[in-house]
């Protein structure tokens, strides 16, 4: 399992009720696995049964409520929060990043409008993923 707190159930009608396009998938099982995340036999995982739900991916528009919002992935506090070994990782060049801020660039340059206090801005051609659900992670 998981060692974070998963998400509360408030929060998941928030985005399901706010969010607007959205669309959703559901992720079934179609083999048992261990609980190490390895393939395993039928006699080892008695509960599986192939189809059972395991979590929900819901696709939106992107949208932000701040006037302030900027993409800026050279801003000194854009990674300040990432764990040791991902910064490792970024720095012997295995960990893919925007290191000289094109990305971000053509993020901000993308069409976006609306208003942060009634609808939010949004980026109609930015894509926002949500893993919701990851029953048994």
């Amino acid at each position: 399992r998981c060692p974070s707190k998963p998400l509360s159930i408030e929060y998941i009608f928030d985005r399901i009720d706010t969010d607007d396009p959205i669309w959703g998938f559901m992720v079934r099982t179609d083999t048992p696995m261990s609980s190490k995340g390895r393939t395993s036999n039928l006699k080892a995982s008695p509960q599986w049964k192939r189809g059972m739900l395991q979590g929900f991916i819901t696709v939106t528009t992107f949208t932000q409520w701040r006037s302030s919002f900027r993409f800026d992935s050279l801003h000194e506090s854009a990674f300040a929060y990432d764990p040791d070994d991902l910064t490792e990782l970024a720095l012997k060049g295995i960990r893919k990043y925007d290191n000289d801020g094109r990305l971000a660039e053509e993020l901000e340059a993308t069409v976006h409008g609306g208003d942060p206090w009634k609808e939010g801005i949004v980026y109609p051609r930015i894509a926002e993923i949500s893993l919701f659900g990851a029953l048994g992670c």
